[in-house]
């Protein structure tokens, strides 16, 4: 077992899946491939594009978050992020994964949606003065965001509270109408960089200040996203996971008409990861006709729900199981009625074994069945294998796009709605 998450890709070859799969001479050209879009990608970054592969690298930035959450760590029971998109999903994603089982970390509600449903649920579960509000927006403008903000703070004025003491932003340095706000009343707030769109934000201030705020490990967080960012500028390209994994759905997608993209982790800690994983790959991929819809998926429980159309229904699809080797905690399996049951092979195992054995499971049936799966195997779930796996799934978000042929970064459809919805709105 290595110390770095690896790709398991035996499971797309024609060899394993017939004419589903990867040819061996498709798999002989992959590595001159990868590096020639390597290239491509480094020589693109001295043009400043990609920015978010430098991100984990921004000292600056990490200062600045830990001098705005240092001294509020133990003040607040309640954290509410405002946000929408990469600027909420980021922080459910960290916060499930890395703080799965601290019970003394500030409970977090996320409010990332116009339905005044939830605004009530949030305000019925929370006491003002014992709660913290982040909102964070990249344009500042951001309806979703702003409508919430308003709604809060008027709430916390009319308690008679300091927003100064209960509300901090994350947004653009310099420009947008919640800069202006921020200034306005004196409030404490971290940048986001302009070259960094929202759903390939987490590894900033969008993602680490509210992170930070419910003391999780944004240091070793960003160290091991600062790692993967090294191997994809300089690394063995044999080892290049992310790109290989970019390139892989991206041809199978045009070649072998794997219009679908399953994500399924297995593991509890890491349902949200499928929802920001769905954003990414999606809204980054999903344009002129093109793209490959990611389709969110929950391992072991999607056995007895999803898995019967992955296996039998349309081949039309990748499947991608990511795998923890090590898990921490586990838990025994000790003596019980297991006879009874038909289960006498778990006693003396644990909980660990028993869900890589579902995932192993799992694969090998959809191999049998000629349905093309590949594995992420992460060492241990840590927050340093953490950083790593979100910045190589963002990486491998830019590698499918170059062989896909378009832009990863925009999203002109989100904002075409976004206009419509203001003018029917009266904006």
């Amino acid at each position: 077992m290595g110390d770095s998450i690896r790709l398991d890709i035996t499971n797309l070859t024609a060899e394993k899946v017939g004419e589903h799969g990867v040819t061996a001479a498709e798999l002989a050209a992959l590595d001159a491939r990868v590096a020639d879009l390597r290239a491509e990608v480094e020589e693109e970054r001295c043009w400043w594009a990609h920015y978010y592969l430098s991100s984990a690298a921004a000292a600056s930035e990490l200062e600045s978050v830990l001098r705005i959450a240092q001294p509020r760590m133990g003040r607040f029971g309640h954290l509410v992020l405002l946000g929408i998109g990469g600027s909420a999903l980021g922080l459910k994603m960290l916060a499930q994964a890395l703080g799965y089982l601290d019970t003394s970390m500030p409970e977090l509600h996320v409010v990332d949606n116009t339905d005044p449903a939830l605004l009530a649920r949030v305000r019925a579960r929370i006491e003002l003065k014992h709660t913290l509000f982040v909102a964070v927006s990249k344009s500042g403008g951001t309806l979703e965001t702003v409508l919430a903000l308003g709604h809060f703070t008027r709430l916390l004025q009319q308690a008679g509270l300091d927003l100064a003491n209960h509300v901090l932003t994350v947004t653009d340095p310099s420009l947008g109408p919640l800069r202006e706000f921020t200034q306005r009343h004196g409030l404490d707030g971290a940048e986001i960089n302009s070259a960094i769109g929202g759903r390939f934000s987490v590894l900033t201030p969008a993602g680490t200040l509210p992170a930070a705020l419910l003391n999780l490990d944004v240091v070793s967080l960003l160290q091991g996203a600062d790692r993967m960012a090294g191997v994809c500028a300089e690394g063995e390209v044999t080892k290049l996971w992310p790109a290989r994994l970019g390139v892989l759905a991206a041809d199978l997608c045009l070649k072998r008409g794997k219009s679908g993209i399953v994500f399924m982790p297995y593991s509890s800690r890491l349902e949200y990861l499928s929802d920001w994983f769905v954003q990414l790959w999606d809204e980054s991929l999903g344009k002129d006709g093109k793209g490959q819809t990611a389709i969110r998926a929950a391992g072991a429980t999607d056995q007895h729900a999803q898995v019967q159309l992955f296996m039998e229904g349309p081949n039309d699809k990748l499947l991608v199981f990511v795998r923890i080797e090590k898990h921490e905690p586990d838990v025994a399996i000790g003596e019980f009625e297991w006879d009874l049951f038909g289960c006498r092979f778990v006693e003396g195992r644990t909980l660990g074994q028993v869900i890589n054995a579902q995932q192993a499971g799992t694969a090998q049936a959809a191999t049998e069945r000629g349905r093309p799966n590949a594995t992420l195997v992460l060492p241990r779930l840590d927050a340093g294998t953490v950083g790593e796996l979100i910045m190589g799934l963002m990486a491998a978000t830019t590698y499918a796009a170059k062989v896909l042929g378009v832009n990863a970064y925009d999203q002109p459809s989100v904002e075409l709605g976004k206009r419509i919805s203001r003018q029917m709105l009266g904006g």
